[in-house]
């Protein structure tokens, strides 16, 4: 993430923390974008587009049990899978189009406040609570926390601040949107209530909360006696990068041009050990903020969640970035001062097929002992996490990448070029060599995941993850397999088969034709294809064929389990699946030159 957590940590104790407390701060990027909420609208779509952060497998139906089985989390700490989430912030243009604003991630505060701090209790499995209310668009100057006569009241509205961060002229805080422009960023900032009733989990009017007396400090009433975290999201945007020369305004995806309206979400989904810990031995006396400074958070930090847990492919099927038409939903743009209730769509969008990571995990590599079978069936053997880029590269042989690489890919690629020995960094980069010579690095430097296999490490920022070819498969043939070798699969003439691919992000992995049939066979599919000169063809969902000249290139291999429904036109064919390609490769594509196949072609190899 790209913006700069000193000056953040620096406006928060300026502007909400009286004297020195404690806390830790949590940075997270993005898991979905889209129309889900699982609080308000659980089973069923939202009603305006949310950025959510935190487990990968936030949808729908998310609940404690199912966001604790995700394989990984967006955020920094990773046995913390909780979900958290605010609405998007767009530009509606003069033409009445509107385009998402560039956004840089969530930062989350776990807070040790109000008087009774020692006694912070962790919150409960199946916790959820939301706080701000989407339909203001003024300000309530009613609606009052709770006092005595000791602790004074506050307008529950000051729950809600933007902060307008311009580093060369300090401005104040306001609790609605007032200026957007900002050469440093606009931070849209929500506290949640931190008195809970110790019973109710959750309830629709938010009954089972309380705001403390000063909502950041303070009591809690005597109806909600336990005290929680106190939670408190910033989420930083930069409309500045948005041309607003037409003379156009932003909006929340709600309709919200006010900030009013602005809300967020938190669906509790930590391991209690792990918060219980945390909350006993940080969140009164770790001062700093920084999570390597609290040993239970330390223990499952991971400073690459942004690579290593990256935003997943869309869960509701429809576009809801780039230029827009009109907000996503049935969201009129309003600016108050009345309130305005969300609106319900008579029809809803359909939800994208999503391929189930729950429970998988990242063994870490043992030197000497850990395998790999790459594509050419060869194995390799780890040798350890290596030192790269010292006054040259630890392996110089040959080298490229993309945003499939695994282990299998970059071994194979290496092979292809005659090299025994080859390393991955960065996630997404192979480099090739005939011995590694330079000085080897603790396991701990080599924590990147790949990007084409996310139960992989990749090496990490100037470290190698190093493996050698140690057997080679027996054949009558010694031709050396490269990463584009044919998978075993299914035959057809003039083309070969490249495996099961997946298809189920924003834009199609083969956009060059669609063609669907009742009698979709491997045969048909490739006829459309060969005839029309693609390189590549794909069937899908049984009766679909999609064509193209490219590969888009996020799209990455998948488990032949992925393709797994009979073809309409020939039920012992095999014709894709949910979301994933039974993928070929056209034999008979003329092109100038020679071209190479997917994934390491001359315009996918690049040196660092």
């Amino acid at each position: 993430m790209r913006f700069d957590v000193a000056t953040s940590v620096g406006v928060l104790a300026s502007c909400w923390m009286t004297g020195v407390e404690a806390f830790w701060r949590m940075n997270c990027g993005i898991a979905q974008i889209g129309r889900v909420d699982p609080v308000v609208n659980p089973n069923a779509i939202s009603g305006h587009v949310h950025l959510l952060s935190g487990a990968s497998n936030i949808n729908t139906t998310s609940t404690f049990q199912s966001l604790t089985a995700a394989s990984c989390t967006s955020c920094s700490i990773q046995k913390d899978k909780s979900a958290y989430w605010t609405p998007l912030l767009y530009y509606q243009r003069g033409d009445g189009s509107f385009i998402n604003v560039p956004n840089d991630g969530t930062v989350v505060y776990y807070l040790g406040r109000g008087e009774d701090r020692r006694n912070i209790v962790p919150f409960p499995p199946g916790f959820q609570v939301v706080s701000g209310d989407p339909s203001r668009r003024s300000y309530d100057n009613e609606t009052m926390t709770y006092s005595t006569g000791r602790y004074r009241s506050r307008p529950v509205a000051d729950r809600v601040s933007f902060a307008c961060i311009n580093y060369a002229q300090a401005t104040p805080e306001t609790p609605y949107m007032a200026n957007t422009n900002c050469p440093n960023g606009l931070r849209a900032q929500i506290q949640f209530p931190s008195c809970w009733d110790g019973v109710n989990l959750y309830k629709a009017d938010q009954s089972h909360v309380a705001y403390m007396s000063q909502i950041d400090n303070g009591v809690c009433p005597p109806t909600h006696p336990k005290l929680l975290p106190h939670l408190f999201y910033e989420i930083y945007y930069f409309p500045n990068r948005i041309d607003t020369s037409d003379g156009g305004r932003f909006v929340f995806s709600n309709g919200d041009t006010t900030g009013y309206g602005f809300h967020g979400d938190f669906l509790n989904a930590w391991d209690t050990q792990v918060l219980t810990d945390a909350i006993a031995a940080c969140i009164n006396d770790v001062e700093s903020g920084n999570i390597s400074e609290c040993p239970p958070l330390a223990a499952s930090q991971d400073d690459y969640f942004g690579t290593n847990c990256p935003e997943q492919a869309p869960l509701v099927n429809e576009q809801v970035r780039g230029v827009l038409s009109k907000l996503p939903g049935c969201n009129e743009v309003t600016s108050g001062p009345a309130r305005a209730p969300q609106g319900v769509c008579p029809t809803q969008p359909n939800l994208n097929p999503v391929t189930n990571t729950d429970g998988q995990t990242r063994p870490v590599p043992v030197a000497g002992t850990t395998t790999a079978t790459i594509s050419s069936g060869s194995v390799a053997q780890y040798k350890g996490c290596y030192v790269d880029n010292t006054g040259g590269r630890a392996l110089s042989g040959a080298s490229y990448a993309n945003d499939s690489m695994s282990t299998s890919i970059c071994g194979a690629y290496c092979q292809s070029k005659g090299f025994s020995v080859f390393g991955t960094e960065y996630g997404r980069e192979c480099f090739c060599g005939s011995a590694i010579s330079s000085a080897s690095a603790p396991q701990s430097e080599c924590p990147m995941v790949c990007a084409g296999a996310r139960t992989e490490y990749c090496g990490g920022p100037n470290r190698l993850s190093v493996w050698t070819v140690t057997s080679t498969p027996s054949s009558t043939s010694s031709a050396v397999a490269s990463p584009s070798s044919t998978p075993t699969g299914p035959s057809i003439n003039g083309a070969s088969y490249l495996g099961c691919w997946s298809d189920a992000g924003g834009s199609r992995t083969l956009s060059g034709s669609y063609t669907t049939d009742s009698k979709m066979t491997l045969e048909l599919c490739a006829r459309t294809a060969q005839s029309a000169n693609y390189k590549y063809f794909g069937l899908e969902y049984a009766g679909e064929c999609f064509a193209g000249n490219s590969i888009r290139e996020s799209a990455s291999q998948l488990s032949s389990s992925g393709c797994n429904m009979k073809c309409k036109g020939n039920d012992t064919q095999i014709c894709g699946g949910p979301g994933a390609l039974s993928l070929f490769q056209n034999t008979g594509f003329i092109q100038p030159g020679n071209p190479a196949l997917v994934n390491i072609s001359a315009q996918n190899a690049q040196p660092y």
